[in-house]
């Protein structure tokens, strides 16, 4: 169905926004495949060998990258002060980011720490792993923080086992954060997000589904709403983390219909979720500012239902939907996904990063105001000291973990079948 379709019936016309704090002109990467082919095309070849950013062949360049790492002091922790006295000598820190609300961080650090203007890119994920490929495969090194998901386990696979960027997590913030962010994470995840489900509270008291099959059924035909997953890196997660857990769809299932699930010509139950989703008529939208609206602002009836990023609950009160989000859906309501924060390999303000980082994270007493941008309902700090109480705990969250090395090696297969659905 097309976007319009369903938001012109409630009487809403809803546009694509996107915040941009500095224009960058990107053909956004919608397959691992291209992320690889892009890797590849920043090869150097030098007397018959070949060598790249993260290989250890001619020249030893992953070897010189981590000596990079250890002699900027990524592995130290220092204090605010001398950081700052060096990042005043620096004057900026680039940031390529995958949040909009980067621009309320760089107002807060400006005003904390005058001398050192952040330099902030807003960009998908996507735009963001094929540009340091780019750039760094022709020996430009611009980006000092990078802040992205990990997008199908493409940012894991293809720039932190590659040495394009460097995970930085001082001790005194490590003290403060739960496992397995504290030592088992590739990066610094200062908080995580969900792909939820989204209902308008006008005609729903409560959720209207309590499994994900529901959203097949004829009754939410051509009604549930959520990101094209080619364009939306967490949509694939999500259902990368169905089809790793087929047995719990296939129970879940069981459970909806009290009879065993019968393929229709897929692989497992989480390829035949997807397949009756997309059969059911759902309706892709642009974002998930689009599907959060589209379902709060709608004046039908039978509103639509949909699933988007948890953190939109921020908006409800900001632009007055009348929506809310369960957190009670079987088999689990999501999978869980983390943003991190990364120092960019040969980053010219090294210094002017790590007090970014810290800043974003909160900073030693969990209080930094580079946090609250995040610290919103629909997100889940990773600390012990600065977790919001409206929502569940971290603990009470029924959630599927994110396993990078699946996804990254099944997003590729996946999509080509999602492209046979269409």
């Amino acid at each position: 169905m097309e976007l319009n379709g369903i938001l012109n019936n409630g009487g809403a016309h809803l546009q694509m926004k996107k915040v941009i704090l500095r224009t960058v002109s990107l053909t956004a990467i919608t397959t691992v495949a291209a992320v690889s082919i892009l890797a590849g095309c920043s090869n150097t070849t030098t007397g018959g060998s070949t060598s790249t950013a993260g290989s250890t062949g001619a020249g030893g360049a992953a070897a010189k990258q981590a000596d990079w790492a250890e002699q900027n002091g990524l592995n130290k922790t220092e204090t605010v002060e001398e950081l700052y006295a060096k990042a005043k000598q620096e004057g900026k820190v680039v940031v390529y980011s995958q949040s909009s609300r980067i621009k309320d961080v760089k107002a807060t650090f400006e005003a904390k720490y005058p001398g050192v203007v952040v330099e902030a890119y807003n960009m998908t994920t996507n735009d963001i792993v094929e540009k340091l490929i780019r750039e760094q495969g022709a020996g430009v090194y611009n980006a000092d923080v990078v802040f992205v998901k990990d997008a199908g386990g493409t940012v894991s696979s293809e720039l932190v086992k590659k040495n394009i960027v460097y995970k930085y997590l001082p001790s005194d913030l490590a003290a403060k954060m739960i496992e397995p962010y504290k030592s088992q994470s590739p990066g610094l995840v200062p908080y995580f997000s969900l792909r939820s489900i989204f209902y308008n509270t006008d005609a729903n008291k409560t959720t209207p589904i309590t499994n994900w099959w529901d959203l097949t059924t004829p009754e939410w035909k051509g009604k549930v709403m959520f990101d094209e997953p080619l364009q939306s890196a967490d949509t694939m997660d999500l259902f990368l983390a169905m089809v790793q857990n087929a047995e719990e769809m296939k129970q879940a299932y069981k459970e909806k219909f009290g009879k065993d699930i019968v393929l229709n010509g897929t692989e497992n139950a989480g390829y035949e979720f997807i397949k009756q989703l997309v059969k059911n008529d759902a309706v892709l939208m642009k974002s998930s500012d689009d599907v959060v609206e589209g379902i709060g602002k709608s004046t039908q009836a039978k509103p639509p239902i949909g699933f988007s990023a948890s953190s939109k609950m921020r908006d409800v009160v900001e632009k007055k939907l009348k929506v809310n989000t369960t957190y009670d859906v079987k088999p689990r309501i999501s999978v869980v996904g983390p943003s991190y924060l990364y120092i960019a390999n040969k980053a010219k303000n090294v210094s002017a990063a790590k007090l970014l980082i810290r800043w974003m994270a909160g900073e030693a007493d969990g209080q930094g105001e580079g946090f609250k941008p995040f610290n919103v309902q629909g997100s889940w700090s990773t600390r012990t000291d600065n977790g919001r109480t409206d929502q569940p705990a971290i603990d009470k969250l029924n959630v599927w973990k994110y396993d990078p090395e699946f996804f990254y090696n099944n997003a590729a297969k996946l999509r080509e079948f999602w492209l046979k659905l269409q």
